[in-house]
């Protein structure tokens, strides 16, 4: 049976005290800048912030949904980071609150003297308002956070009940409740992010981050299995093949962020539409083009290739540095996709951007700890458990040689 290690209440107090104190500090000079220097870019680097922790969020949800529904190996070692995780959106939505008693200096639309001078801007007046995007948030956040609660609370309950009726309940719960997330996040995604620039529009835009939280999702959970891993924290051994699975998640979602943002760039370029390609030229032209190649570079050609190894997907040293990578390369493409509608005239970072993302990762990594520490790693009375057993003494799940893993 797999018992929990020594290491895994002190190492996570550790974390959740360190990652509170970065936070805390972060929060502070987010908030003197705030007050002393510039209010504007405080609400810009918050939005940055926020929206990439709120995609990794999102994803986890997607993740702890799909793993119920599916069955594999793989989703019980994530389980509990993928439960700690989603009941993060209680901070996320403070984040929010704040965001929208700053929309005076992110939207457009929040200036009643900005809409009654544009056309495009009255005609989304209707939709693209104070009372309706606050409200509506306020509504997309309560889903999240409902969806979210019953599959903890229905998780707690199995622990002490093993009836398969608990079980089932979360996988009737999961069915449903992974198109509601899309579907909301679409939403939402599009009237907090799109519209910081209201005259452009694509279906695609919510389509990049529902992807990009799903690879984000893959690549933090390697990395956190082979941290706990190398500390001893863990009450199993991970199968050689569980990692090979987390790997080939990682490159298949590698390849699908691809297919959806040159899908995107290929219909506006080729439609060449006054409304549409400001919204490229703005990220492709006054310095801004350096980080738009980075990112076809390192989000796609360099983990595209390091993956395509099936070693690197074998060996913890190799795929956890690949996964550690593209969470760093995420970073990028948020930035990217947010930090131009505010500086359309050129390159701009300010140290506030940095300071932001720490200082609300900070807490939310606090909180995730905090979360993770209160149960056990593997949830008990998990059917998947005996396989996973079995899977850890053999060291591979599918009968293969045995690969090194680097230590």
């Amino acid at each position: 049976m797999l018992t929990q290690t020594e290491n895994w209440r002190p190492s996570l107090d550790r974390l959740q005290r360190n990652a509170l104190i970065v936070g805390i500090v972060g929060i502070v000079l987010c908030g003197a800048y705030w007050a002393l220097l510039d209010s504007a870019q405080f609400f810009h680097s918050l939005i940055f912030a926020f929206f990439f922790w709120m995609m990794l969020t999102v994803g986890a949800a997607i993740m702890l949904m799909i793993q119920h529904l599916t069955g594999g190996v793989w989703g019980l070692m994530l389980r509990r980071m993928l439960e700690a995780a989603i009941m993060t959106l209680p901070l996320l939505l403070v984040v929010f609150i704040v965001l929208m008693i700053g929309r005076g200096d992110l939207y457009q639309w929040s200036h009643p003297e900005l809409v009654a001078a544009d056309e495009v801007l009255q005609a989304k007046a209707p939709y693209l308002n104070e009372i309706g995007v606050a409200s509506r948030g306020l509504l997309y956040f309560g889903i999240f956070i409902l969806i979210s609660y019953l599959l903890n609370r229905w998780s707690v309950e199995q622990e002490k009940n093993p009836s398969q009726k608990v079980a089932d309940r979360l996988r009737t719960l999961s069915g449903p409740g992974i198109p509601i997330f899309v579907l909301v996040w679409t939403l939402a995604s599009t009237e907090w992010g799109m519209s910081l620039e209201p005259h452009w529009f694509s279906s695609m835009y919510p389509v990049t981050f529902i992807i990009e939280g799903m690879l984000a999702t893959f690549a933090w959970g390697i990395v956190a299995l082979t941290i706990m891993r190398s500390r001893n924290m863990l009450p199993f051994s991970i199968p050689i093949d569980r990692l090979h699975d987390l790997g080939k998640f990682m490159f298949a979602f590698t390849v699908l962020w691809t297919y959806i943002n040159f899908s995107q760039f290929l219909i506006i370029w080729g439609g060449n539409l006054p409304e549409e390609t400001p919204w490229y030229v703005s990220r492709l032209n006054n310095g801004w083009q350096v980080l738009g190649v980075g990112l076809m570079i390192g989000h796609f050609f360099l983990p595209f290739f390091a993956l395509m190894s099936r070693h690197a997907k074998r060996n913890f040293r190799a795929v956890s540095t690949i996964a550690g990578f593209i969470i760093a390369i995420q970073v990028v493409f948020v930035f990217w996709t947010i930090m131009p509608s505010f500086h359309q005239d050129g390159f701009h970072i300010s140290v506030l951007d940095p300071l932001a993302l720490l200082g609300v990762g900070g807490l939310w990594m606090a909180l995730w700890a905090r979360n993770l520490k209160q149960r056990p790693f593997i949830a008990p009375n998990d059917h998947r458990i005996p396989e996973l057993e079995q899977q850890s003494a053999a060291g591979d799940g599918h009968g293969h040689t045995k690969a090194s893993a680097a230590h």
